[in-house]
């Protein structure tokens, strides 16, 4: 019985721990800043930024819906700064089940010119995330994500407060 509350408690240990997942961001100048992010509950989730001056930036993404992000985007970024393809969720009207089911993509830019990709790509069904970073220095950032359900990965943008892109990937 002890063995067996042990090995319980390993794996609970162990699956705690491989639920942050680190995410990189890119500004056009060369900046580039690491975090970290984790789901939280009721389709939420907490990322954590350090700044280059140490600064830390924490906030919580919550899930959206694909349009309403996409507008936001298209107004934080500029038009044309994301694509998201496929089809719209009352196109098949349950007829083939779950319109999530359907392979979606999105691209956006890539600000990392280091990387020599200047778009990123996503597929999957999709998640589409927003947040509010708040640092304690003062710093703030609004930011976009957009994911694969199927791989957890993707990307996404933020805007700080001083008007600076950064590029994200996670």
């Amino acid at each position: 019985m002890k063995q067996l509350i042990f090995v319980s408690l390993a794996l609970s240990l162990l699956a705690l721990s491989a639920c942050i997942h680190p995410l990189s961001m890119h500004s056009m100048d060369g900046e580039k800043l690491s975090g970290k992010w984790r789901f939280a509950r009721e389709d939420t989730g907490l990322i954590w930024v350090t700044g280059s001056d140490g600064e830390v930036l924490a906030g919580r993404f919550i899930r959206v819906g694909r349009r309403s992000f996409a507008e936001s985007y298209e107004k934080t970024f500029g038009r044309g700064s994301i694509s998201v393809f496929g089809p719209p969720m009352s196109a098949f009207g349950g007829l083939f089940g779950s319109w999530s089911t359907l392979v979606d993509a999105a691209y956006g830019e890539n600000l990392n010119a280091a990387s020599g990709n200047s778009e990123l790509l996503v597929s999957g069904p999709l998640f589409f995330w927003t947040a509010s970073l708040q640092g304690d220095k003062g710093t703030s950032m609004a930011c976009y994500f957009i994911g694969s359900s199927y791989t957890g990965h993707g990307f996404g943008r933020c805007k700080s407060h001083a008007g600076k892109d950064y590029s994200v990937g996670f």
